[in-house]
């Protein structure tokens, strides 16, 4: 949310999901669409929507209830990703559940900032601090939700701010009418503005249109400014805005959809605007691009294609859904709500933590606090557990490479029968290149280190003769501190000869200046060029020589690769007879350093002194079966975080440049994790109609008249002040993490 204008992988229609209201007491909670877009599919999914036969289980279980949603998404309905990143994120609230309950605080997951893709997310998650207080008068008033988001950043600007928003539900959404009778409006302020400021950064509404025919009516407005005025040096206006009429029962309607937004960083004002009429009945949408010289394109309605983004996991016996969260929620001094957990601690960007300082955990519905200690260390040891596969097995897939010693980053792909060079970072972007050979300088037994979109960190042993039958592997990760076994007899040494980072590493190091690097030439054997590091016990950090193995006092990377930090390894734990070992060792070492949060130690102490462990995420072994698909066959490790399944390969499409995975993993698939075996169910997704050949033929055909009746495009007069107030002060812990509720004690 805090990037309110980055595009979304969800999209609904003037159908959406939601209803199924709580209650509290006596009184009934209601609860409204959880996405809205203009149209949806016909049904025919290639992919699964809803429980195939075969796979239906326990009666009642969350696996067979839990519902799964498809939105509808294209360019013309972009316009709604910002309404719809507030309504997805409200619906981790369970306002419908708190009726009544009184202002309650939530820590809300923000998927726009999970990382790219498919990344399989080991910096752990990010979170947005919501506060709600959720009303009904009674069983026939109307559902009053009032939310407020707290931002540290908005409109491009690293500025604190708020989010104020009211939803009222007065209709849960049915049949007849998909997105009930709902009004939503919202406004964001600096956090220093007072909440009846009027001096926005950004603000709209949504709302239902009553009707007394069949029809159904919904429009959306949000705007900054005037982009059809003039827009001062470093200034910036943007307007979206959506208006949708139709007969949910016959499937057809109009609508109107427009998107321009105008940057003035330097004084040359850039524009991006999409502008579209559109008509659609059961089984095709006619599409105008109105800001592209009315470019005609008609889209199939039962032929799309479909990308799954969030999964359930569910036990395979009782079906009963799995909200594995390991952790909990932690406050500064200052009332700063945070998170810590297996990946280490969470707060909001302009919270910094030091190292000794002391935060406090709060037990949901509890006064008593327990204070801990915070452990801030500039580098980290994780200790890595493999998993093998084969070449075949990442063929065609993305694999990024760093050359330590000429600072270059490669995109690198295995095409079957060899390594490809496809791409090269230059000024922090990937620019395509023309394939090349990949690696024919590497002498056999180089160990090689790439990193995987989908599968994280990927390495293999340099052969002699490249198939796909070689051998590749990936790891799991555990970070080492003081108290984890590996260091029950003191100093941990460790031995290196690949990809081995110096000690005081120097500016021109750091930054690849003049051909420097930070890297330490590869060893030429086992005996020549090799190093032994030792990871301190006390100190926690890696030392070379007992000097730490980090940026020397003063030095900052301003530039190259190393802004995502710098990593040392594979380091083993025990010294190798020869090259040949490497690619028998199931247990390596990896040292990171850098000024992100991943790139350090986050830890908490107890009372006690001693560090506090959390539950490791289940891993997964997933052999994808889909007859046709170039994936069909390959084994993939995926990982359950509480709330999603991490590890399916995502790509950038270079149309939207949003991420897209690359196959979905079927309701029903079962997995298995140690003796227990899980089940998985899609529960979210988008799916992307197919335009037809010939757009004018259709178009006639149907009978589209997308001149006969325009829609009008919707204006500001609708929009009222939300009006909530001022942020509440609420003292206790978080109600829900990333919609898993939590209880008291623990």
């Amino acid at each position: 949310m805090s990037r309110i204008l980055v595009s979304l992988a969800l999209g609904v229609a003037l159908t959406a999901c939601g209803g199924g209201g709580g209650s509290t007491g006596s009184i009934s909670g209601l609860q409204g669409p959880e996405q809205v877009t203009i149209i949806e599919s016909s049904g025919g999914s290639p992919s699964t929507v809803r429980l195939p036969r075969g796979v239906r289980g326990v009666d009642g279980s969350d696996f067979q209830t839990d519902p799964t949603n498809m939105w509808v998404r294209d360019d013309s309905m972009k316009s709604l990703d910002t309404v719809n990143m507030i309504l997805s994120s409200l619906s981790q609230t369970h306002y419908w559940e708190q009726t009544n309950a009184g202002p309650y605080l939530c820590l809300v997951e923000d998927t726009s900032r999970g990382g790219g893709g498919g990344e399989r997310g080991q910096s752990g998650p990010v979170y947005e601090e919501w506060l709600v207080n959720s009303t009904r008068a009674n069983n026939s008033a109307p559902q009053h939700v009032s939310f407020w988001i707290k931002q540290d950043e908005s409109m491009g600007l690293s500025v604190e701010s708020i989010i104020y928003g009211h939803l009222v539900v007065t209709e849960e959404p049915s049949d007849a009418q998909p997105l009930g009778n709902i009004s939503l409006t919202f406004k964001n302020l600096l956090a220093t503005d007072p909440a009846t400021s009027t001096n926005t950064m950004f603000q709209g509404y949504m709302r239902t249109v009553p009707r007394n025919d069949s029809q159904s009516e919904v429009e959306f407005y949000m705007w900054k400014g005037d982009p059809d005025g003039s827009v001062g040096v470093g200034d910036f206006a943007m307007r979206e805005r959506v208006h949708v009429i139709g007969d949910p029962a016959a499937e057809t309607g109009r609508a109107y959809s427009e998107w321009k937004s105008v940057f003035n960083p330097g004084g040359t004002p850039s524009t991006e605007q999409g502008e579209f009429q559109l008509q659609f009945n059961a089984d095709y949408v006619a599409r105008r691009d109105v800001a592209n010289s009315n470019t005609l394109s008609v889209l199939d309605r039962n032929d799309f294609d479909t990308y799954v983004f969030r999964y359930g996991l569910y036990d395979n016996t009782t079906e009963e859904r799995v909200e594995q969260l390991s952790g909990f929620p932690i406050r500064d001094a200052n009332g700063a709500q945070g998170w810590a957990g297996y990946h280490g601690i969470w707060f909001p960007d302009t919270v910094a933590l030091t190292n000794g300082q002391t935060v406090y955990r709060q037990n949901f519905g509890s006064s008593t606090t327990t204070p801990y200690t915070v452990v801030v260390v500039p580098g980290r040891l994780e200790k890595r557990s493999r998993a093998s596969l084969t070449l075949a097995d990442i063929a065609g897939e993305d694999l990024e490479y760093f050359d330590p010693v000429a600072g270059v980053e490669q995109r690198v792909r295995f095409d079957g029968s060899a390594f490809q060079i496809v791409a090269q970072r230059s000024n922090g972007s990937w620019q395509a290149v023309t394939p090349s050979a990949f690696g024919g300088t590497l002498p056999t037994g180089a160990w090689l280190n790439f990193w995987s979109q989908a599968r994280g960190t990927v390495e293999m042993s340099w052969p002699a003769s490249i198939t796909g039958s070689v051998p590749a592997y990936v790891w799991s990760t555990e970070v080492i501190t003081a108290d984890s076994p590996d260091m029950a007899n003191g100093d941990l040494t460790l031995y290196g000869y690949f990809h081995m980072l110096d000690a005081a590493i120097t500016n021109t190091q750091a930054n690849f200046i003049g051909g420097d690097s930070p890297y330490l030439s590869d060893a030429t054997a086992v005996n020549s060029g090799n190093q032994t590091y030792v990871f301190d016990k006390e100190t926690l950090m890696l030392q070379l020589g007992s000097v730490d193995v980090n940026l020397a006092n003063g030095v900052t990377i301003t530039q190259g690769p190393g802004m995502f930090g710098l990593n040392c390894g594979p380091l083993f734990p025990a010294p190798l007879a020869s090259f040949n070992d490497m690619s028998t060792q199931t247990t390596t070492f990896d040292w990171r350093i850098g000024s992100n949060d991943w790139n350090q130690l986050r830890a908490l102490k107890d009372g006690n002194d001693q560090y506090v462990s959390f539950e490791a995420p289940l891993r997964f072994s997933y052999v994808h079966d889909e007859t046709g698909s170039p994936y069909h066959g390959r084994t993939f490790f995926v990982e359950w975080n509480g709330s999603d399944l991490h590890g399916v390969p995502y790509e950038e499409s270079s149309a939207d440049n949003r991420w897209y995975p690359l196959f979905n993993i079927p309701t029903g698939a079962t997995l298995t994790s140690g003796q227990s075996t899980y089940k998985v169910k899609q529960l979210e997704g988008e799916q992307i109609m197919v335009e037809v050949g010939s757009p004018s033929t259709v178009y006639a055909a149907q009978g589209f008249d997308l001149d006969g009746t325009p829609i009008t495009a919707p204006d500001s007069t609708p929009y009222e002040d939300p009006a909530i107030g001022a942020m509440p002060t609420i003292d206790d812990a978080p109600r829900y993490v990333a919609g898993v509720l939590q209880t008291s004690g623990g």
